[in-house]
């Protein structure tokens, strides 16, 4: 039923259509609700007057509308060539190109905006927020900075957007100032907390952070990142056992392989090598591709002295990132500890320093990587090839 009427709609737009004006089809294009039905109108006005701009233009918003960005990207561009000094023909694209994520696109027509018309706030809004989306927070900063100067009364309803940006930009006493104004007005949400949280980390101010974290968790228990950045703080203080708990509730919420490998570093450190093991090959499973695992599982393979499937993570971690070098290394341990082959050993130890190894002393130390090369470390040759 209703794709007949939508039918007769159309044909009834047609047919009033003919024979009218360019002009009078863009006029009834502008008070026409359905974005479909002014399409076919600014169509007929284009075939009636080719170089209109503004039909072209209009055509273009109702495309964006039924998010048919590409149609849209075509008809602002028309505009574009036919009225080149009008910024707001590449604001207009320069929307439509935020919406299909090209930032890039969109950053360089609000620019030409800014420079044809530097009076007009909102091009600063609109290419502060496509600076963010493409994670240029710098830049960000600097547009909301221009705006806010200019619009002062926009600024408090554009604190949730701003607090982000300037957090990502490690801009943190400016960070932290917005935060207090929404508190200030009322803000009690989990995103509130859960942004004062990871200032209050980048401040170094951890049993803040951990406190914010907390009220970003209570306020919305089923929402991982905070859960994620808790355990990092946690990690930072030493809080072994807490972090391990926060990791076991985001991995819950999201398993997700790059959690699974800090789970099963922070196992690592409290020596639960088993779990450990088990965490890094929960990663693989779900990330076959990737190395970082493999060369922490061959790792901690060394310490449960299953030298076999040490050695086999550690050359599979190579064949997917050979510029690494912290699995020659391990790999060198290997040679060494398992099968006391001091020639495989210095070959791998070689290619690792040439690979930009620099931590020398970790090699000595037994709390760190010492432990691998205990003997070895001691002869002139090690030290040679080290330090060459």
């Amino acid at each position: 039923m209703k794709k007949a009427v939508l039918f007769f709609l159309l044909m009834g737009s047609v047919c009033c259509a003919w024979g009218q004006r360019a002009s009078d089809l863009l006029q009834q294009a502008k008070v026409t609700p359905d974005p479909r039905v002014q399409i076919l109108l600014l169509s007929n006005a284009i075939e009636r007057a080719p170089r209109m701009v503004n039909a072209y233009h209009y055509r273009g918003d109702a495309y964006r509308t039924l998010k048919e960005y590409r149609s849209a990207v075509a008809d602002y561009s028309r505009a574009i060539q036919l009225r080149p000094k009008d910024p707001f023909r590449y604001y207009a694209r320069g929307l439509a190109y935020t919406d299909m994520h090209r930032y890039s696109s969109a950053i360089a027509d609000f620019s030409q905006a800014i420079t044809l018309k530097p009076s007009y706030t909102d091009f600063y809004l609109a290419r502060a927020r496509a600076y963010a989306a493409d994670k240029k927070y710098t830049q960000a900063v600097s547009d909301y900075q221009r705006y806010t100067a200019k619009r002062p009364k926009k600024k408090s309803g554009l604190l949730g957007e701003m607090i982000p940006v300037y957090a990502e930009a490690y801009r943190y006493n400016e960070a932290d100032a917005l935060i207090e104004q929404a508190l200030q007005r009322g803000d009690d949400s989990a995103e509130i907390y859960y942004w004062q949280g990871r200032v209050r980390a980048g401040q170094n101010r951890l049993d803040e952070a951990v406190s914010s974290y907390s009220k970003a968790m209570n306020r919305r228990p089923d929402w991982a990142a905070p859960y994620r950045y808790r355990a990092g703080v946690f990690k930072n203080m030493g809080e072994l056992e807490a972090s391990l708990e926060d990791y076991t509730s985001l991995l819950a919420l999201q398993p997700d392989p790059l959690f699974y490998n800090r789970r099963g570093i922070v196992n690592e450190e409290l020596k639960n090598f088993k779990a450990a093991e088990s965490d890094y090959s929960q990663a693989i499973e779900l990330n076959p591709k990737w190395a970082i695992p493999y060369t922490n599982r061959g790792f901690v393979r060394m310490h449960l002295k299953n030298w076999s499937a040490a050695q086999k993570d550690l050359e599979q971690s190579i064949r997917l990132d050979g510029a690494t070098p912290t699995p020659y290394i391990n790999l060198a341990g290997v040679n060494w500890l398992w099968k006391k082959d001091r020639k495989q050993a210095y070959k791998n130890l070689d290619k690792a320093v040439q690979r930009n190894f620099k931590d020398f002393e970790s090699l000595y130390n037994e709390e760190q990587k010492g432990w691998m090369f205990k003997g070895l470390n001691q002869t002139s040759q090690f030290r040679s090839l080290l330090y060459r």
